[in-house]
């Protein structure tokens, strides 16, 4: 009995590290990948405590290892935004400049009931005062209203030095014309710009704090 309570305790400490090291984020907002590795480390924990014949020392090794992995490629997705996409997959647009996507709704296995279920926990009776709904990797889906929107498009055009063709294809935009305009402002590279935003039909950009701009 003495074993199990010591065990709990040594693994309870050893949780709270390991969530404070990998680092703060709300539980809605957890990635599949973030999901998996916390599913994995609590099964890991709970065989440490409840079977006594798997030294210990096994699971706080792989424990700390997942730890690890999972810090190491949080660091990787932040300097990749195409193995960002990969691990943690796309957000899809819903709601549309206030039109229902059915078919990426179809793709989604997302009905008009859990539609309308998730605008009424934010206090919203119909789906014509949105202007963009948008389902995000977590599950959750972020709303903006007429009344809140000042965007073309609520997704950046340009994200961390890539150029987001399906964003562009939504707004209608040729990749040349943003190109053309990236030129006139005298960027040398994609990789100077973090962001690129429409709004009020105007190109905005946000840079690297490095660039000086």
């Amino acid at each position: 009995m003495m074993k199990v309570i010591i065990y709990t305790f040594l693994m309870y400490i050893l949780l709270i590290i390991i969530i404070r090291v990998m680092g703060k984020r709300e539980v809605g907002s957890l990635s599949i990948f973030d999901l998996a590795v916390y599913f994995t480390i609590s099964d890991l924990i709970t065989i440490a405590i409840v079977d006594h014949t798997i030294p210990i020392y096994y699971s706080i090794i792989s424990v700390v290892f997942l730890a690890f992995f999972q810090i190491l490629l949080a660091k990787i997705t932040l300097k990749s935004k195409k193995i960002r996409d990969f691990i943690d997959g796309k957000k899809s647009l819903i709601i549309n400049n206030g039109n229902i996507e059915f078919e990426e709704m179809k793709r989604q296995r997302y009905t008009i009931d859990d539609l309308y279920s998730q605008i009424r926990e934010k206090g919203i009776d119909s789906v014509s005062l949105i202007k963009w709904a948008i389902l995000e990797n977590s599950g959750k889906l972020s709303i903006i209203t007429y009344k809140d929107s000042i965007s073309n498009f609520p997704d950046p055009l340009i994200s961390d030095g890539c150029i987001e063709k399906d964003n562009l294809n939504k707004l209608n935009i040729n990749e040349k014309d943003l190109l053309k305009k990236i030129s006139e402002n005298h960027i040398k590279s994609l990789k100077e710009i973090r962001l690129c935003l429409f709004i009020e039909d105007k190109f905005v950009f946000i840079f690297n704090k490095d660039k000086g701009k």
